[in-house]
This record gives C-alpha cells, sequence and structure tokens, in this order.
C-alpha cells in the first residue's frame, strides 16, 4: 500500500522525497520568524531563473504560495525534468501493474501458457477422453429375503380361534386387528397352527411393498414364498403394494418353512395350491417345488443345510441372468438362506436366539453371482 501511495504522489506532482541535492532554499528568507512556518503540499505558481550571490549555482526561485502559509520552495530546473519523467514512469507503472497495492505484474510468469494448459497443470485433468470411461459392471442377481408381518397367534394368543368363530363356523371380528376377512379353508381348525396375519400385518406388507418401490427394488422377476399362510399373505400384499401382484406369480416352496424340529408336536397342515387359488392367490400352479417333505426330526444344522440345498438348486434356475428374486419367510430364514451362501459356517446353537431378534417384515439383500455371494443392505424394522 505504501508503494502505491508514493506512486499516486509522484503522478499528482507532490515534492515529497525529491533529490535534495538538487534543491535549494532561501535561508535568508526563512530565517526570519514571518516566514518558519510548516511545509504544506502546494501548486508550484510561477518560477523564474536568478543567480544566487552566495553561490555560482543557477537555481529556480519557485515562488509556491499557500493561503494558509508563506512558504518559498526552491526547485532546480533538473528536478522538473526529473519530477516529468517519473510521473511518466509511474502512469505507466500503474498502468501495466496487476496488483494496485503493490505494484506487482503477477501475469508475467504464466504469459506463455494458456488459461486451458494452466487449468490441466493446476488440477491435473486427463487430457485422453479414455481415463474416464468406466468398466461395465458384470451382471450380478439380487436376493431379497424378507420375514412375514405380524400373524394373529401371536396377538390374541391360541385361543383366538375359538373366538372368531361362531358354531355354525361363521367368522366373527372382535377386534379390530384381526382381518377383515380369512380366506376360505375346508378345515378351519388347520388356523390353529397355519395362522393368518392381523390387520396390521397385512396393511405393513402392503406398505413395505410400496417402500420398496419407492427404492427401486420393485423390478422383481420371481417370488418364491413358505407354503405358511402368513408367509402368503405377506408375499401377496408386497407384490400389491409393488404393483406387481397380477404380473409376478407366487412359487411355493416347502423348502422355504422352519426348522422341522420346532414343530414336531404340532406339525401344520397348509393350505394346497388348488385351494390357495379358489382364495384368489395369484399362485404358479406349474412350479415344482425343490422339497416334496419335510421331517419333523430335523434339527438345526439340517435345516441350515437344507436351506443351503434349497437356495442352490433355484439359483441353479436362473444361471445366466441377471434379477432380482424375492423370497418370503420366516425369522430364521434370514440367517439360514444366506449363511452357507456368503461362505460363512453355520451357527445352530445360536439360530433360536438370533430369531428372536428379527422382527417382522425384516429383510435382507444378497448380490452376487454362482459362489460369490454378498451383503448389500440388512433393514430391521421397527
Amino acid at each position: 500500500m505504501f508503494t502505491f501511495q508514493r506512486l499516486l504522489g509522484r503522478f499528482l506532482g507532490q515534492v515529497d522525497n525529491v533529490d535534495n541535492s538538487k534543491l535549494v532554499i532561501d535561508h535568508q528568507n526563512l530565517a526570519t520568524p514571518k516566514n518558519r512556518t510548516k511545509y504544506h503540499h502546494s501548486t508550484i505558481r510561477d518560477a523564474t531563473t536568478i543567480k544566487d550571490s552566495s553561490s555560482s549555482s543557477i537555481v529556480v526561485v519557485g515562488l509556491t504560495t499557500n493561503l494558509r502559509t508563506n512558504e518559498t520552495v526552491h526547485r532546480s530546473h533538473s528536478l522538473s525534468k526529473s519530477s516529468t519523467s517519473r510521473r511518466n514512469k509511474s502512469i505507466e507503472a500503474i498502468k501495466s501493474a496487476s496488483c494496485l497495492t503493490c505494484g506487482i505484474n503477477t501475469n508475467k510468469a504464466d504469459d506463455n501458457n494458456s488459461p486451458s494448459e494452466k487449468l490441466s497443470n493446476d488440477f491435473r485433468i486427463p487430457k485422453h477422453p479414455l481415463n474416464n470411461v468406466v468398466p461395465k459392471r458384470r451382471a450380478q442377481t439380487k436376493l431379497i429375503i424378507i420375514r412375514h408381518g405380524e400373524r394373529v397367534d401371536a396377538i390374541f394368543g391360541d385361543n383366538w380361534l375359538s373366538k372368531a368363530f361362531d358354531q355354525v363356523g361363521n367368522y366373527i371380528r372382535y377386534d379390530p386387528n384381526l382381518p377383515s376377512s380369512l380366506p376360505h379353508r375346508n378345515n378351519l381348525n388347520d388356523y390353529l397352527f397355519d395362522p393368518p396375519l392381523t390387520e396390521i400385518g397385512l396393511m405393513r406388507s402392503y406398505r413395505t411393498g410400496e417402500a420398496l418401490h419407492r427404492a427401486g427394488l420393485n423390478k422383481i422377476d420371481y417370488c418364491y414364498s413358505s407354503p405358511a399362510l402368513r408367509c402368503i399373505q405377506t408375499a401377496n400384499s408386497m407384490l400389491d403394494g409393488m404393483k406387481l401382484r397380477t404380473t409376478i406369480p407366487i412359487r411355493v416352496e416347502l423348502g422355504l418353512f422352519e426348522c422341522g424340529l420346532w414343530h414336531k408336536n404340532f406339525p401344520p397342515i397348509f393350505m394346497p395350491i388348488n385351494e390357495l387359488v379358489l382364495n384368489r392367490f395369484n399362485i404358479e400352479i406349474s412350479y415344482d417345488s425343490v422339497m416334496k417333505c419335510l421331517t419333523t426330526n430335523e434339527d438345526e444344522l439340517s435345516y441350515y443345510l437344507r436351506s443351503y440345498h434349497v437356495m442352490k438348486k433355484i439359483l441353479s434356475r436362473h444361471l445366466s441372468e441377471e434379477l432380482t428374486i424375492l423370497f418370503v419367510g420366516h425369522a430364521p430364514s434370514l440367517e439360514t438362506l444366506t449363511r452357507k451362501l456368503v461362505g460363512a459356517e453355520p451357527r445352530p446353537y445360536e439360530l433360536t436366539t438370533i430369531s428372536q431378534k428379527i422382527n417382522y417384515l425384516s429383510l435382507t439383500v444378497v448380490e452376487g453371482e454362482k459362489d460369490n455371494w454378498t451383503f448389500v443392505d440388512a433393514i430391521l424394522s421397527r
């Protein structure tokens, strides 16, 4: 900033910082008290050349006046020329300066580089267009595995069936959370060990399908479900929320049911395919289940192996395709269907504890191909 003020002062003709050897002041006139005043910035009004009696030098007596003070300043003729040349240099310096505070031209170092070359040097942008080409991702299959929705007997107890039907067999909806209607079954007692979803379970299943639709997971190519009624209802409501109920049929797979040992005392009786179709479920009749029957002597480790076998068989039918497959099962399905698939060892002694921590409509997503599978996302419903 100081340099700029100096340049501006020189441009305006101020006389500070001039060469003292070229400036002679009339000391005799300044010796008197009335002329002993402070110097102020002034403008040269007149100048005459005289011969000083006490000196052989030629001086220019410049009479400078200020309305407030009487000042006499002598400037040499050589000083006038010097001031003019300095003024011209100052003008050129100001014009060429890129920084007004210091007068330094910062563009000189980069005059030889074009703007594109400066940007390339600063940010190192790759010049070859092939460097920005992203390699194409290999086709992978995505598996969405979800637990069924809220079941009736878990909310109303095992005696819900005796309250929900009268002696004639008419359905009585004694609580708003009971479903508004129930599928027709030839034997109503089959509801006892193969219960339906509650009204909240049906509604949340539908909304889960809507959420998957909004999340971009609505491109379902196949849907596999456990034969339990609560799973089929969950799959039906989810596909309805995803706007796929009429286009994607449900493939009922017996191998997706729970561990046989857990139902040893009360083995469930599932609804047959024709009965499901009569109740307007979109079932793929031509599908051939991997498992034809289950045993109640199956322990947790055998359950792991059976789930892995069923999963490999299903995936073997879609080897060369990039698909999204929906599996609707039970709480332990999220563990048993994926454990060995991702290369981990089964943990049968922890399976019961793990299953108790999985909420209704919890899901997990696995992506991969052949023998290379990884978890994409795991979501626990709240």
